[in-house]
Formats: structure tokens, C-alpha cells, sequence
């Protein structure tokens, strides 16, 4: 007689992923606390992405979906959609406690390369 493991067998894919220590947890919507740390960084966040990959100052840059990573601080991995249906990822490194560094460009980075879709994993950063 077999018993359904909670594991899942090489030929099937695990359905839920355990939280791990330091990892970055799964894609979600972005909540308010979310968006008051895109607010926080959000001039330096609209300028890079702007420069990076050439969006026009007239489209608005809003996250649609944001991971996260508790590090010493948070590490906030956001989804920015772009005019083309591309989607950028940004990351801001938020210090809660330390207020001397909210806002400031270098808590600030966007990946190289874009994604498909707002559901793409590119990881750390």
C-alpha cells in the first residue's frame, strides 16, 4: 500500500514552496505597505527605469506585483509594467530603522533585462 507523500517526485512539480531562511518568497499583488516604500524611493525608481530602457516621462510607472526578501532590512523586488507589455524588475533595499537612508538612489537598482511577463522570476540581484 503507497501513501501520498507532501514531496513531490522529480516528474512533478511542487505546487507549494516552503518559506527559506534569506529567500526571496513568491511573486504577489502589491499592497499599500508596498506601494508607500515605492512612494518612498519612487523618483529615483521612475528615473532609472526611464534611463534604462528609454520610456517616455509621460508613461506612469506603477509595480504591479512585488516579492520579497528579509535581509538586514527588506529587499523589495517590484514589477513595473512599461509601455510595450514589458516588465521591468526594480529593487529597493528598505532599512525601516534606518531613516537616514530612505529615499536615497543607491537603496535603488533595476535588473538588465526584461521580462514577458509579470510572473518571470529573475531572482537576486
Amino acid at each position: 500500500m503507497s501513501s501520498k507523500k507532501d514531496s513531490a517526485t522529480p516528474d512533478e512539480p511542487t505546487t507549494h514552496k516552503p518559506p527559506v531562511c534569506g529567500g526571496i518568497a513568491g511573486l504577489r499583488p502589491v499592497n499599500e505597505e508596498d506601494l508607500k516604500v515605492w512612494d518612498t524611493y519612487k523618483e529615483h525608481l521612475e528615473k532609472k527605469i526611464q534611463d534604462q530602457f528609454k520610456v517616455p516621462k509621460s508613461h506612469t510607472l506603477k509595480p504591479v506585483q512585488v516579492a520579497t526578501q528579509v535581509v538586514a532590512g527588506m529587499n523589495y523586488f517590484f514589477k513595473v509594467e512599461l509601455p510595450d507589455k514589458k516588465y521591468a524588475t526594480a529593487r529597493v533595499y528598505h532599512v525601516p530603522w534606518q531613516k537616514d537612508t530612505h529615499g536615497k538612489a543607491d537603496q535603488v537598482s533595476v535588473h538588465a533585462k526584461l521580462s514577458e511577463s509579470p510572473n518571470e522570476d529573475l531572482g537576486h540581484f
